[in-house]
């Protein structure tokens, strides 16, 4: 997320997506009655308007992105994910060496695996977007290559000047550069997620195995100690 203070150094720069192509130009940014941030305008190429949640804006160095939503929300996953199952290990280390009161272990634990499975069905409707959005762009980089094989029988047969054919084959060969990118970076994000997803299975096995929660009675005698 951008720190408040460097939305105004943005004004007037170009924001490209993540292959690298222009979307538009920064023009300002949007506000609540608080005064945060929550949407960013940008105009494109046909000097149309177009807000985007501020959230999707980032910068790379001296690049300014415009991510995709699955971007923005995997993202987030893999921010928060690490970090609750880490809190959910400590309270049940804290539960097994008997620092936290039965009735507070429960309520907490309770809390952690609702967010927990919340986490992981976000993670799967992520997912189930990736693929679809992957059979995507493979149906367009198909499209593309019918197109291209046109292309070239038209101009073979003096149906197309040369002039023409190469600016228009150009066209293509780039949009298929853009479609396989943009599937690779599909691929890469889906990698991510079932890496996360892997990683916090082993940690709910490491839990159980060392806190025994899954068979776990609700009376339990814990010694509270002053030390």
């Amino acid at each position: 997320m951008l720190a408040a203070k460097g939305f105004p150094t943005l004004i007037g720069r170009i924001v490209k997506d993540e292959s690298g192509r222009e979307i538009g130009k920064i023009v300002s940014f949007v506000i609540d009655s608080s005064g945060d941030v929550k949407e960013v305008l940008l105009e494109n190429k046909s000097e149309e308007i177009i807000k985007y949640p501020i959230e999707r804006i980032k910068t790379v160095q001296d690049d300014v992105l415009l991510i995709s939503d699955i971007e923005r929300r995997t993202e987030k996953l893999c921010e928060v994910f690490p970090i609750l199952c880490r809190k959910r290990e400590i309270l049940e280390s804290l539960f097994k060496n008997k620092e936290i009161l039965p009735e507070i272990y429960e309520g907490l634990s309770a809390e952690f695996d609702k967010s927990l499975n919340d986490l992981r069905a976000e993670a799967q409707n992520l997912l189930g977007e990736i693929e679809r959005q992957v059979q995507a762009q493979e149906n367009n980089i198909k499209m593309l290559h019918l197109a291209r094989a046109f292309l070239e029988m038209e101009h073979g047969v003096g149906n197309l000047k040369d002039d023409i054919f190469r600016q228009s084959l150009l066209s293509i060969l780039r949009e298929i550069k853009y479609a396989s990118y943009r599937k690779m970076s599909l691929l890469k994000t889906r990698d991510r997620i079932i890496s996360l997803t892997i990683q916090a299975d082993k940690a709910d096995l490491n839990t159980a195995n060392v806190g025994d929660y899954g068979d776990r009675k609700p009376a339990i005698n814990v010694r509270i100690t002053s030390e």
